[in-house]
């Protein structure tokens, strides 16, 4: 970990265990055009140390402004992104971008600079329109960026100060508007309750509003916030968020409410590049492309009483799940043993031919056809109670039935439909065993 030394302005490295020890600030802030960076650095130290405000840009501005608030809380420390951070460090950069969460959760103090706000005595402390830009009527953009929500969760002291420097309060003070501009209950901003029992769709609906400049950061952002760890690999795209959701696959093994979101609508995945010769419109895997299919999800609760082990594993088809539906069995038993004897005594063998072949005909033709399939998380119905979320399935390859008593049911390949819709239905859930819906990926 380096940190800038808020009187002198000089970095040092040393272990963040130490630096917690003496105590530090850390900066949470919207990005203005080209940041002063680590190399960058050493060129401003003696304007920052010793010139007079404003300095000769507003991103040295910025670090001056930072450092002087910390400094008289007497904070003799101060971490910033843009300049604590040697980018040309592949492992640093790495360690950092896992590390981040944890750094902003242990600092004594977060200072977040509202660039784009100036305080107005006619906005409470508990309207949104205390966030106003100063050009709009937008709540300012740092609720817009990915990093910063993770930024905004982790601290347990955090100051707002605006585009002068003047103080506008503290994350709990500002709790009830910071939570009507993000959409996150005030309970887990204040910390009266914890943010990780959050389910994952809750989380994701968090960010399905925000941008990252590049691509991969939508994932990256929110590690901490998950309490997970991944490798950096800029360029990847899309996957980032795909490796993303396998790995809370692993992490979160029973909450099936990362399944849980709807497209922005049925047009949507032809934007994420999939082929309309083979995908239609509607239809998806269960992992979604973006953060972005989440933006509906934010009243999904998960019910750990009613947990259900159910196996979900990526592979290079798609997803194997437990998909496969017994849609025959009942029905075959009739048709077995003293049963079948019985049909064949009364009707003869001829019909009872006939009977197998027809009832065979009617349950494969079922096993086609579309089908909800419900997920261990909920939402409230019209009375408040608890009902499962469904998606919806269309077999692409069904096993035909056989006619064997202990057979098992059809091995199912599927895609998923509707997907810009949820059912809500009061189901049992069950391990109906393995199928594979299909995943698309870009450009297949």
């Amino acid at each position: 970990m380096r940190l800038l030394h808020t009187t002198t302005f000089e970095l040092r490295n040393g272990e963040q265990g130490s630096f917690r020890q003496e105590g530090y600030a850390i900066l949470s802030h919207r990005w203005i055009g080209l940041e002063i960076t680590f190399d960058e650095l050493k060129n401003y130290t003696v304007e920052l140390r010793t010139g007079s405000r404003p300095l000769s840009s507003p991103q040295a501005d910025k670090i001056r402004g930072a450092c002087e608030a910390a400094r008289n809380q007497g904070i003799s420390w101060m971490w910033i992104d843009t300049c604590c951070i040697n980018k040309n460090s592949a492992t640093e950069e790495s360690e950092s971008i896992n590390s981040m969460f944890k750094w902003y959760r242990e600092a004594n103090l977060c200072i977040t600079y509202l660039a784009d706000v100036k305080t107005d005595a006619r906005h409470p402390a508990t309207s949104p329109s205390i966030f106003k830009r100063t050009y709009s009527e937008e709540p300012s953009e740092w609720f817009s960026r990915g990093w910063t929500l993770q930024e905004l969760l982790a601290p347990q002291q955090m100051q707002f100060y605006d585009m002068n420097w003047k103080y506008m309060g503290t994350k709990m003070e500002l709790s009830s508007a910071l939570a009507q501009v993000t959409g996150i209950s005030a309970h887990y901003l204040t910390g009266t309750q914890n943010f990780r029992e959050a389910c994952i769709a809750v989380k994701m609906s968090w960010m399905a509003t925000r941008t990252t400049t590049r691509e991969e950061d939508m994932a990256y952002s929110m590690l901490g916030i998950f309490g997970i760890t991944m490798t950096p690999q800029y360029g990847e795209g899309q996957g980032a968020f795909m490796r993303l959701q396998e790995a809370l696959m692993t992490t979160y093994l029973f909450d099936e409410s990362i399944f849980a979101w709807t497209m922005p609508d049925p047009e949507s995945g032809v934007r994420h590049g999939i082929r309309k010769d083979k995908w239609q419109a509607g239809e998806w895997g269960l992992l979604a492309p973006s953060p972005e299919w989440f933006r509906e999800s934010g009243d999904i609760v998960t019910n750990n009483e009613q947990m259900a082990t159910r196996s979900f594993t990526m592979t290079p088809q798609g997803m194997r799940a437990p998909i496969r539906r017994a849609v025959y069995t009942g029905d075959m038993k009739a048709l077995h043993g003293a049963f079948g004897l019985l049909w064949v005594t009364i009707i003869g063998s001829i019909p009872a031919a006939f009977g197998f072949l027809y009832v065979r005909h009617k349950l494969n033709k079922r096993a086609k056809e579309d089908f909800a399939f419900p997920l261990n998380c909920y939402r409230r119905d019209e009375k408040g109670k608890l009902a499962n979320v469904e998606i919806y399935m269309r077999p692409t390859a069904v096993d035909k039935v056989r006619f064997r008593y202990n057979a098992a049911p059809p091995y199912l390949v599927a895609k998923r439909i509707r997907c810009n819709e949820l059912g809500m239905e009061k189901k049992p859930i069950t391990d109906l065993g393995e199928g594979v819906v299909l995943q698309p990926r870009p450009g297949f």
